[in-house]
């Protein structure tokens, strides 16, 4: 699969990026949002990764943008380690954030971090919600 990921943490995204070549897929750190949306991205992900809290856009409001983006119909997974944000829950699905990330349009929310086998069945359920291409 074709992974592109956003998150503010330089050791995440190398961790992301080491689990992701692990698993066999390919990556991409997305660096430029606005061609990202309007489609003049040459980028075609089948999964997009996203972490929540980040200075330069927050990570509920990039999956809108993706929903309503050529890219809508990409699976998304959000991730986040928010903490405070997420009021110490150890079981993140029970979370403001993660109810809110779902509800807009992720098919999976993870807590970093993010183990190797969380990935690979957050990663499988995306497939699974990926239309097949068409049959030329």
């Amino acid at each position: 699969m074709r992974v592109l990921f956003k998150d503010d943490n330089p050791m995440t995204a190398r961790t992301l990026e080491r689990q992701l070549r692990k698993l066999g897929h390919a990556k991409e750190r997305i660096t430029d949002i606005q061609a990202l949306m309007s489609g003049q991205s040459e980028l075609e992900p089948d999964v997009i990764i996203t972490d929540i809290f980040m200075p330069d856009i927050e990570g509920l409001e990039l999956i809108r943008m993706i929903k309503r983006s050529p890219l809508g119909d990409v699976p998304i997974i959000a991730i986040s380690g928010g903490g405070a944000y997420m009021g110490g829950i150890p079981n993140v699905e029970g979370s403001f954030v993660a109810k809110a990330a779902v509800t807009i349009g992720a098919i999976r929310f993870l807590r970093k971090p993010v183990s190797l086998e969380e990935l690979q069945t957050a990663l499988d359920a995306c497939a699974q919600t990926k239309p097949p291409p068409p049959h030329s």
